[in-house]
């Protein structure tokens, strides 16, 4: 049976000489896998250009029962991502956010409302320019954790309290669990509560700040989530940034 599927694209993987393996983000399946032909044609590079991470795609999938891969067939651009495509720092931000995705999504169900966020935010990046691409990636995680039901709870915040990572909240004291941040790291959660695609330029950060962030967010999603492990995209964005 053929289904159409928009697909939001997150890793692909060389798994023979004449295959690769795509990972992506669907509206109607949630996380999807997909064979598509490898090699230096036409069509393949054709293929390769609609798939780049974070690119937005849709195609006809022919679903099998017990088929964890499935193929695709009729293979088109759903948006243009020129702005992503064309800007080495965006690439990127894409290219991490993407393999962050690729792992914190690898085992859930359909979420349009999640899947409009990714799609709309693609649509952000492609716009953005400066210090406002430097600090994406931060509001974007931020606000994943909303949509997945990890917000911290910004109504416990006070300015000399500390962060308990496992509950998600601003305590006088240090937690019991071992997970939490000090008072002056804890700042900087509320600081990322308080990020719009508005002010994300405005916000000066150095690039100690930023990493530290970076680096706080995915502690915090594997706490919540499950480990994530090392990245390699996540080296370019601490050397960009």
């Amino acid at each position: 049976m053929f289904a159409t599927l928009h697909c939001i694209a997150l890793r692909t993987v060389r798994y023979s000489d004449s295959r690769s393996i795509v990972s992506a983000w669907s509206a109607e399946r949630g996380y999807v896998a997909f064979a598509m032909p490898a090699g230096n044609g036409r069509e393949a590079r054709r293929r390769r250009a609609l798939t780049m991470p974070l690119s937005v795609f849709e195609g006809e999938v022919d679903i099998k029962p017990g088929h964890d891969v499935l193929s695709m067939r009729d293979l088109k651009a759903s948006k243009v991502n020129i702005g992503v495509a064309s800007d080495p720092a965006k690439l990127a931000v894409a290219l991490f956010l993407a393999e962050t995705l690729e792992r914190l999504l690898r085992d859930s169900q359909p979420d349009r409302g999640l899947w409009d966020f990714i799609a709309e935010s693609v649509d952000a990046l492609n716009l953005l320019s400066g210090r406002a691409t430097a600090n994406f990636h931060l509001w974007f995680l931020y606000r994943l954790t909303a949509l997945m039901g990890l917000e911290p709870d910004t109504a416990t915040w006070s300015r000399d309290a500390c962060f308990d990572m496992r509950g998600g909240r601003w305590t006088a004291t240090p937690p019991l669990n071992g997970e939490w941040l000090s008072a002056d790291e804890a700042r900087s959660v509320h600081t990322l509560s308080r990020l719009t695609l508005r002010n994300i330029s405005l916000i000066r950060l150095s690039r100690e700040q930023r990493n530290a962030m970076t680096d706080g967010i995915l502690r915090y999603l594997s706490i919540h989530v499950g480990r994530l492990g090392p990245m390699q995209s996540l080296d370019i964005v601490r050397e960009l940034f």
